[in-house]
């Protein structure tokens, strides 16, 4: 699957960028170098086995030509039917099946929609000199069929290495967990609560069911040698009040603790099954966190 996506991507990116290439065969007029659109006529149609770009005004006066019409044999490839036909490089490819050849392009077009098997006629320019070749062309490599038609541009695509196998991903929550224990332990000192006491806030039909306001705050654990412990709080226990007010939410019993002095007692209101009762709790002294030495 990762493969073929691969491929689609590639192809995909490649192919526009074949087309969206100008094709320029000769010098720019600000005197820059010149760009030569080269082809190979493989691909899909019929394959011919050459490489062949636009004449240039160099190539006219080397090659010996009367103009600049015609396709130029950059290389030939071994064992395809220009080489069987002795095309050469620098052959100038002037008609092809008795029609007269324009441009590199126009040549690719007309290899590539001739059926294959068909023997054509190809006339060159070879130094100056016409040389009459037969031809017998032979089905094209593939290569549209991975990129889609993208003309005669021919591109060799190495062989992709196996992937390697994925490693399994580990599961997300204990790798959080322990990201986590790791951040308590770099950078918070836990302290223990000064009453001791662990809650949750009711609401709803719990707080119905122990017929207490909603908010008030049902105690789930208690610390047995705590100041909540030792002043009898038990689990189970509901604090509806902390000093004669009443508890909507456990900030409510956290500010109470917070601002309570070194030694002083809180009162909380309790409902124990279903009877109201106070408890008197002396909160812990402040513990202070020591800064740790560093170096």
């Amino acid at each position: 699957m990762a493969r073929s996506a691969f491929w689609r991507m590639g192809a995909s990116v490649l192919a526009a960028a074949l087309l969206g290439a100008p094709a320029v065969s000769r010098a720019q007029e600000d005197g820059r170098e010149p760009f030569i659109r080269a082809f190979r006529i493989a691909g899909g149609g019929s394959h011919l086995g050459v490489n062949l770009s636009d004449l240039g005004r160099e190539d006219r006066t080397r090659l010996k030509l009367p103009d600049e019409r015609g396709a130029l044999v950059k290389d030939v490839q071994p064992d395809t039917p220009a080489a069987k036909a002795g095309v050469e490089p620098d052959d100038v490819i002037v008609r092809f099946d008795g029609e007269t050849v324009r441009s590199a392009a126009q040549l690719s077009r007309l290899v590539r929609e001739t059926p294959a098997g068909r023997a054509v006629t190809i006339e060159v320019s070879r130094g100056g000199a016409i040389q009459h070749l037969t031809a017998t062309l032979e089905e094209g490599r593939g290569f549209n069929q991975l990129l889609g038609d993208v003309g005669d541009m021919h591109v060799d695509v190495p062989p992709i290495p196996p992937v390697p196998p994925i490693p399994p991903i580990p599961q997300v929550e204990p790798f959080v967990r322990e990201g986590m224990d790791r951040l308590r332990q770099n950078f918070f000192i836990e302290r223990p609560g000064r009453l001791g006491i662990t809650y949750q806030e009711l609401s709803g039909q719990l707080a119905r069911y122990f017929k207490v306001a909603e908010g008030s705050l049902l105690v789930s654990d208690v610390s047995a040698d705590s100041p909540a412990g030792k002043a009898g709080l038990k689990a189970g226990d509901v604090i509806v009040q902390v000093n004669g007010h009443p508890v909507s939410r456990g900030q409510d019993l956290r500010e109470q603790v917070a601002n309570a002095e070194p030694g002083s007692q809180l009162t909380l209101g309790v409902q124990r099954e279903g009877k109201p009762l106070e408890v008197k709790v002396t909160p812990a002294e402040r513990a202070r966190a020591r800064r740790q030495p560093s170096i």
